[in-house]
């Protein structure tokens, strides 16, 4: 023991000598390990660990299928399903085992606390129980309660439980006001729950099928012996012979399984950012290769000497393998902490319902370190090996200096070679992703979100004796509005930009006048808006006019369509005074008279081109929920209390809540193409500073063992420059093969992320030329430091050795 203490104390003050070594190796394994351990241990987590449900194979997501490109949303070839036909497979498909239908929607809070609008998913009785929920606290409710009226149970999500209330356990039998509407609190489920993890409130779902025709989301457990196909099958003749509903033609159906349906958004990234970071452990354990192959060669004669003062093999090989152990110990501890934190930043890449519990997978950290760490000391071993063989022993031998090291070894060129060529692959991957940001913030929004506050608002309908009076209210607040200093438009709309395609309506239509299609509606994206709305974002108007304040409930129907809806269903023609039989809102028999048209806006976000959208003026379709958005010159922290205030003298009936800049919303758009370009551009920026690492470790290690022929050399008459170019030309020969060799991995990474591009080219010439050029210049400078540090040893100087 006494000896191993004193082994210690010795590689610890040989650690702090060498303190850029020291560093250097620390932190090239605190970041192999970090980085592989925090990517894989998402990807585990995403792709290959089943989901946390009972016989989770077994569950799938059913949809009706529709022409396909015939929706609006980023699945057009897939539609949610209406009530009659999911009632027609609960009670006939014998395929499944259960299948439950969900629906989500926002409603509004209200009580003794502030008010808040949450996230309320009503759900049929069985799909809790089908995904093996056991609640925290409480109960579950039952099939009996999904009847219109009698829905008014509440389960809570944990977060919501622990926000709001605190987590008292005292909460059963507590009423909760969801839209005025008083509920029964019987249960809040477990923390680590995360189907639908946006839901803070799960109730029955009950549907009235004189009103409501669904839209639900519907997921079954189908039976483990039946394959897919024929429960396609089935699901299809059922759906054939259910009730019809106008404007919804169904035209087949479709079983994807829930875990790749949820992940088919993240596999890409994920596994072009795995591939990536797979590499970098690569290419971290060759720089370590690198790194301690040359200084081990360098300590051959520190050996020597050891083994002639009486040392044995035993000693050499435990000192340096206890100094290896503590470099070892100091970037595994610093890798760990890099990787709790890379892995909450991965996890914003994915779904929530997919990547459960903080920290990450033990199994993934056992292997990143193991590999790393075994890189380490297993090659900081060597030359103590060698040299307790005897293969030093010619290290004491002054004249022989250099002999030995009249060129490159083998082992370490291929090892600057790989580093280069790995380096090639995050770089490319990197500026592609970030050529796609750039290219995204580009893109014409079709509106101007500078100056633009928004808000979400609730309209309690039901406290109103008709819709005249409602939309009077409405009025009222946004003149009262309007009437803010420093305000110059407000306006009203169902849905805002980039506020997320899960709530947004589509609907189905056909033009008066023309031949009903025989197949499926044509769909477009459906928005009720006021004027005021598209003064407030600058929404241009190509052509008409906008909804006015003229067209109310009792006036002619209108709608005001986008310059994509014109394109695609309307090319060559004018679009004012077209009717359209709209599948939503009142029956119009004359239909919606097509008064204006404006420009383009991408509602889910801006690498989904737009498709058509139809807006119709708010007072004809009435909402509870509502997003304001106001056009001031004062920012929103300034203009919130001045709403507040509007509204309270308007009617106390309304709410505002989550008053916010726009631009925040539109900044949110960009924050996954963002995080993967960060990630990629991290990781070539890491590669690349590796690369240069070892590029320079070798040569200045080949330097100094050519120190005396380069002194021979420069005696006999070779001038600086020609020596120089010497050594840079050996670096850059180098550097040539490891970039040719990257290409062809940088290739394969572009066609992979190829899908995640917009408006960039999958080999675009100025990221295949650029990030050569850009590893050619490192390596260049890598190459030239050695190089000109050798050419200021004076001739005389570098010939000592041999007097």
């Amino acid at each position: 023991m006494a000896a191993l203490l004193q082994e210690l104390r010795i590689a610890v003050r040989s650690l702090l000598r060498e303190k850029v070594f020291t560093a250097v190796v620390v932190t090239t394994l605190a970041l192999s390990i970090g980085a592989t351990t925090s990517v894989f241990s998402v990807v585990y987590q995403v792709l290959w660990r089943p989901l946390p449900y009972p016989e989770a194979s077994q569950l799938h997501r059913l949809f009706q299928t529709t022409t396909p490109g015939a929706g609006a949303g980023p699945h057009r070839d897939r539609a949610r399903v209406v009530l009659p036909v999911w009632n027609a497979w609960r009670e006939g498909a014998r395929s499944f085992s259960v299948i439950e239908g969900f629906q989500g929607g926002r409603q509004l809070l209200s009580g003794t606390e502030a008010d808040d609008r949450l996230t309320v998913g009503r759900a049929s009785a069985g799909l809790l129980p089908m995904l093996g929920v056991r609640p925290t606290l409480g109960r579950l409710w039952g099939v009996e309660l999904e009847v219109a009226g009698r829905d008014r149970e509440a389960v809570l999500s944990h977060s919501l439980w622990q926000r709001r209330y605190g987590g008292d356990a005292a909460i059963l039998g507590r009423s909760l006001v969801l839209d005025d509407q008083v509920h029964t609190v019987v249960g809040v489920l477990p923390a680590d729950f995360q189907f639908e993890p946006e839901v803070e409130v799960w109730k029955p779902l009950a549907m009235d099928p004189d009103t409501e025709q669904g839209a639900l989301r519907v997921f079954g457990r189908l039976h483990p012996d039946i394959p897919p196909e024929q429960a396609r099958a089935e699901l299809v003749q059922l759906a054939l012979g259910a009730e019809r509903v106008p404007g919804v033609e169904i035209t087949g159906v479709s079983l994807e399984p829930l875990h790749q349906l949820w992940v088919e958004q993240s596999r890409t990234q994920l596994q072009v950012v795995s591939a990536v970071a797979a590499l970098l452990l690569l290419l971290g354990c060759a720089n370590l290769a690198n790194l301690l192959l040359a200084r081990g060669s360098a300590r051959m004669h520190e050996m020597s000497v050891r083994l002639a003062l009486g040392a044995s093999r035993a000693q050499l090989v435990r000192l340096v393998l206890v100094e290896s152990g503590v470099r070892a110990l100091l970037g595994g501890v610093l890798g760990v902490l890099i990787a709790l934190w890379g892995r909450d930043l991965m996890a914003t890449l994915v779904p929530p319902q997919l990547v459960s519990g903080p920290g990450v997978e033990p199994f993934v950290l056992v292997i990143a370190s193991v590999t790393s760490l075994a890189t380490a000391v297993l090659v900081g071993l060597l030359p103590a090996l060698h040299a307790s063989r005897g293969e030093g022993t010619g290290a004491l031998a002054p004249l022989t200096r250099g002999t030995r090291a009249t060129s490159m070894g083998l082992t370490r060129s291929v090892l600057v070679i790989v580093q280069l060529s790995l380096a090639m692959v995050p770089l490319v991957g990197a500026g592609l992703m970030l050529r796609t940001v750039w290219r995204l913030q580009s893109v014409p929004l079709g509106f101007e979100p500078r100056n633009v506050t928004v808000a979400e608002l609730f309209l309690p309908l039901d406290k109103y004796p008709g819709e005249a009076a409602a939309a009077a209210v409405v009025q009222d607040f946004l003149a009262r509005v309007e009437a803010i200093p420093g305000v110059t438009a407000a306006g009203l709309t169902a849905n805002l930009p980039f506020s997320g395609s899960v709530w947004r309506q589509t609907t189905g239509f056909h033009v008066v006048g023309e031949p009903v299609p025989t197949g499926a509606s044509a769909q477009a994206g459906y928005m009720p808006a006021t004027d005021g709305y598209f003064q407030a974002l600058a929404i241009p108007l190509k052509e008409g006019r906008y909804p006015e304040a003229r067209d109310t409930a009792s006036s002619p129907r209108v709608v005001v369509v986008t310059e994509a809806f014109v394109r695609r269903y309307l090319p060559g023609r004018s679009a004012l005074g077209v009717r359209l039989q709209l599948d939503v809102g009142e029956g119009a028999p004359e239909g919606h008279e097509i008064v204006g048209v404006v420009g383009d806006v991408p509602m889910e976000r801006l690498s989904v081109v737009p498709s058509g959208d139809v807006y119709v003026p708010l007072a004809q379709d009435l909402r509870q929920g509502l997003s304001l958005a106001v056009k001031s010159t004062l920012p929103a922290g300034q203009l919130m209390p001045l709403l507040h205030q509007q509204l309270r003298a308007t009617d106390a009936n309304l709410r505002m809540l989550k008053v916010r800049p726009l631009e925040t919303v539109v900044e949110d758009s960009y924050a996954q193409a963002r995080v993967v370009g960060g990630l990629l551009g991290a990781f070539a920026v890491l590669a690349m500073v590796l690369a240069a690492v070892g590029l320079y470790g070798i040569l200045a290690f080949w330097v100094a063992q050519r120190t005396r022929e380069l002194g021979i050399r420069s005696a006999l008459g070779a001038t600086p420059t020609r020596l120089l170019r010497m050594v840079v030309g050996q670096g850059l020969r180098l550097a040539a093969i490891g970039l040719a060799v990257g290409l062809v991995g940088a290739v394969l990474v572009a066609r992979a992320l190829s899908a995640m591009l917009y408006g960039v080219s999958t080999y675009d010439p100025l990221i295949f030329i650029g990030a050569p050029a850009v590893l050619l210049l490192t390596a260049l400078a890598a190459s030239w430091l050695p190089a000109a540090s050798a050419m200021r040893v004076a001739p005389n100087e570098a010939l000592k050795g041999d007097t």
